[in-house]
């Protein structure tokens, strides 16, 4: 797992990434504006860029957005807590194989290719569509792809570091915590950054067919009344914050946690 290549390398290409990003981004503007202007198409399919800006400045200043996004990241941060603890703490107990091993290798196989969507109408026959509901499609879009990840790394550990472990007398949880979920960490990383991308899109379909779970409901209820009171500015409007939020979650924080990990000790996939 260590990593050889040169080390200007890789930030380099991820700066010129993230440059070329941003021009495609910057050239996609005005290509908007021309396509509405060329095509005579409806504002309300295509509102102008003005429109939207204006509708992302009042969505601010007026706190509605505000409150949303953390609604939205409050009940990310819950259900991601509950699913955390227990892919750690399962994958653990689990990590010295066995029948318990096998067994919840072959379950993960089954439950994390299956979308958090598809077990809607189950839940709601269960729950209702309330904020257990959403909490509940939140922690299974994490928890899979966690624990999946999770068994890869710990399964990939090297023999020779278990011997060492062996030699200081490591067992249990100090063994866990001093090689175990180290050891595992780019496996981790890895698992966190699709346990967050399922766990959002899950939020905001969730509310998208539930309706508001909270008082004044999150990103997803946004877009949803958005759409149900025409205001097509206000909903491209709503659409941008949730890309936004996904990007900055995963170049910035992701990014940064990378850096100061596994970049640094000199692991990588």
């Amino acid at each position: 797992m260590v990593n050889n290549s040169p080390g200007p390398a890789k930030p380099n290409r991820l700066r010129r990434n993230r440059i070329t990003g941003t021009l495609l981004l910057l050239l996609a503007l005005p290509l908007w504006e021309l396509i509405r202007q060329l095509s005579g198409v409806s504002p309300l399919l295509m509102p102008s860029l003005a429109d939207i800006t204006a509708a992302l400045f009042n969505g601010f200043t007026n706190g509605s957005l505000p409150q949303q996004i953390l609604i939205s990241l409050g009940f990310i941060a819950g259900g991601g807590l509950l699913a955390i603890s227990a892919a750690l703490l399962v994958s653990v107990t689990a990590s010295h194989g066995g029948v318990v091993d096998s067994a919840l290798r072959s379950l993960a196989s089954l439950m994390h290719p299956l979308p958090g969507v598809v077990l809607l109408p189950v839940i709601i026959l269960w729950m209702g569509t309330g904020p257990a509901a959403v909490l509940t499609i939140i922690v299974h879009s994490i928890f899979w792809p966690l624990l999946a990840n999770l068994q890869a790394g710990i399964r990939s550990i090297p023999r020779s570091w278990q011997l060492i472990a062996a030699n200081y007398s490591l067992s249990g949880w100090r063994l866990a915590f001093q090689v175990t979920l180290p050891a595992s960490s780019p496996w981790l990383l890895a698992g966190l950054r699709i346990a967050w991308a399922r766990a959002w899109r899950a939020f905001i379909t969730a509310e998208l067919l539930f309706g508001a779970v909270a008082a004044g409901g999150g990103l997803g209820w946004y877009v949803h009344s958005r759409r149900v009171f025409m205001d097509s500015p206000g909903l491209y409007a709503g659409i941008i914050v949730i890309m936004a939020i996904g990007s900055l979650v995963e170049n910035v924080l992701f990014r940064q946690l990378e850096q100061r990990t596994i970049q640094r000790w000199g692991m990588s996939l």
